[in-house]
């Protein structure tokens, strides 16, 4: 346990995962943005973020007392799948804004969930932790499948000076997260939740490739 302990204050490990998850969702994003036609690319992407779905699932790092770890990582589950539907099923630019209407719906819907949920229970202790244990794996769930749109993004991308300021922004802001994901992994109880969160930081970075792709797509 004190090397457990060791490894997670020191944050090599949650680093560590980091980079390894970027690196495994931006390179081959990069690629096929390139090389590949963008049925293929979105089918590369979306193979990427389920097995980060999945990785994050066994190192579920949201527990503890006032959280209910099995409906919150079985919702996860379905709302990953569910977002990553429209960039499957619709092809063209409309994919993004069919992606941009679900991920709207899937978010109001879990407002309701989460509330109605925490209001059920019988024992109400500890509600606020809850509530935001859910929320914060709702909205993961929905901007991991963000990163589906990583070629399309390479692909509008051309030397152009506010295409430059554009992806400096996206990489600011994914600096920022990736920072706040380690902090978030330094104060973890163990490896296993340091190494959660920072997949969890990573999986939420696909709200930038998002935002990225609409000021592309609708400036440009």
């Amino acid at each position: 346990m004190a090397q457990t302990g060791k490894e997670t204050q020191d944050g090599r490990a949650p680093a560590l995962t980091q980079l390894l998850a970027l690196a495994a969702l931006i390179v081959p994003g990069l690629a096929t943005g390139l090389l590949a036609g963008p049925r293929v690319a979105r089918w590369v992407q979306t193979v990427l973020v389920l097995v980060l779905a999945l990785a994050l699932l066994a190192a579920w790092p949201l527990v503890g007392k006032g959280i209910r770890p099995g409906p919150d990582r079985a919702m996860f589950g379905l709302l990953t799948l569910v977002a990553l539907v429209p960039a499957l099923v619709v092809q063209g630019a409309g994919a993004l804004w069919a992606w941009l209407s679900t991920a709207a719906f899937l978010l109001a819907l879990l407002a309701v969930f989460m509330f109605a949920r925490q209001m059920l229970r019988r024992d109400r202790r500890m509600v606020i932790r809850g509530i935001a244990a859910t929320a914060m794996d709702g909205v993961t769930a929905v901007a991991a499948s963000g990163w589906v749109f990583l070629p399309e993004l390479v692909r509008g991308l051309h030397p152009d000076l506010m295409l430059i300021l554009v992806v400096l922004v996206a990489l600011l802001l994914l600096v920022g997260l990736m920072t706040s994901g380690y902090r978030w992994a330094q104060e973890a109880a163990d490896r296993r939740g340091a190494l959660g969160l920072a997949l969890m930081s990573v999986l939420l970075a696909g709200s930038i490739v998002v935002l990225a792709v609409v000021v592309v797509q609708t400036t440009f």
